[in-house]
């Protein structure tokens, strides 16, 4: 059988959906996962979490939750336009395919959530506010997709918008300069930048930017100079946040911190330990069996971490510490940052 595609304009029958603006559905239908399941098959498991909010267009689910009560949802009720489950309840129940085909889709629970708030933000922002009247809001879905606002509890993405600052930018324009102190960072409302860093013979292009791509967060999370220069392709605008309304609303959230003792125990159960300092400041205080990637190298030899394990990075500047478990945690790995330093980490070990 295959998956029962649903129209954009046919998202209004389900909640919470009906509470979004209309004109944003193609957006959202963009998002959806449609899939089949056949009779016997689970949707949902008691005790084991899902990411995703999912919904029944075709056939019959029978639900069991944790304290023994049974429903039963047929795709032709009124129920069928409520979610089966979502990320809060999908280890709380059982949820099993009780006909002999059944038809869902399924989408992002926080993805979901956030649009919610922005949708709410948006009827509520004055006509001139720098959220309203763009072509295209792309960049919308592409923000709240991005892993550092992902990890934003719904109640801050609010501020966020109300935080933003649109600016309209040229091709060739310069937007951040390497080497230069952070002061915003930005996101692509429309149009596509280019990334360059200095080399020896001269400047290297190393990666291109489209729209709803956050960037230039990281020296804002470091405090240390820009690591590369981004430059527009194309015309287009970009919104930006302050450093300082970024830490405040996305720092805090997405860097967590542990002790010492924590990393101890935490490494003695497998956790790699990733000491972002340079490489002759590795050499001279460099703990065995921890791996050394300078923060300004990250994302060039990320492929030397394991994406399963959970991250602790140290160096002796919590800046530094930060700005490596920022760009970690925005790259889906599970990440703490060390507090206290490598001296602090070694004094512990009793070295």
């Amino acid at each position: 059988m295959e998956a029962l595609m649903i129209k954009a304009e046919d998202l209004q029958q389900y909640y919470p959906f009906n509470k979004i603006k209309v004109k944003f559905y193609p957006l959202l239908l963009s998002e959806l996962e449609f899939f089949d399941k056949q009779k016997g098959e689970q949707l949902y498991t008691i005790n084991r979490p899902a990411e995703n909010t999912k919904y029944l267009t075709k056939g019959v689910v029978k639900v069991v939750t944790d304290k023994g009560r049974e429903k039963v949802i047929k795709s032709t009720s009124l129920q069928s336009k409520y979610p089966i489950g979502d990320a809060n309840k999908s280890n709380t129940m059982d949820a099993i395919i009780a006909s002999a085909q059944a038809s869902c889709f399924q989408i992002s629970s926080t993805l979901l959530d956030h649009f919610q708030v922005w949708s709410g933000c948006y009827d509520q922002a004055p006509e001139d506010s720098p959220i309203r009247g763009h072509q295209s809001y792309e960049w919308v879905v592409g923000l709240l997709k991005s892993q550092s606002v992902q990890m934003l509890p719904q109640g801050n993405v609010g501020e966020l918008f109300e935080a933003l600052e649109s600016r309209t930018v040229t091709a060739g324009e310069e937007i951040i300069a390497e080497g230069d102190a952070g002061d915003y960072c930005y996101i692509i409302a429309d149009g596509e930048a280019e990334v360059f860093q200095c080399v020896a013979e001269g400047e290297q292009k190393i990666a291109n930017l489209g729209k709803g791509v956050l960037f230039g967060e990281s020296a804002l999370v470091s405090s240390e100079p820009r690591n590369a220069s981004i430059r527009m392709k194309t015309d287009g605008l970009l919104m930006q946040l302050s450093g300082e309304k970024f830490s405040k609303l996305l720092k805090a959230h997405v860097v967590r911190w542990i002790t010492a003792q924590t990393a101890i125990e935490k490494i003695a159960n497998g956790a790699i330990l990733l000491d972002v300092r340079e490489e002759e400041e590795f050499a001279h205080q460099g703990l065995q069996g921890s791996i050394n990637i300078p923060v300004t190298q990250l994302r060039k030899k990320i492929s030397r971490l394991d994406l399963t394990k959970e991250v602790i990075t140290c160096s002796n500047l919590g800046s530094r510490c930060a700005s490596a478990a920022f760009t970690l945690a925005t790259l889906g790995y599970d990440v703490y940052a060390l507090q206290g330093g490598i001296s602090g980490l070694i004094r512990s070990l009793d070295i």
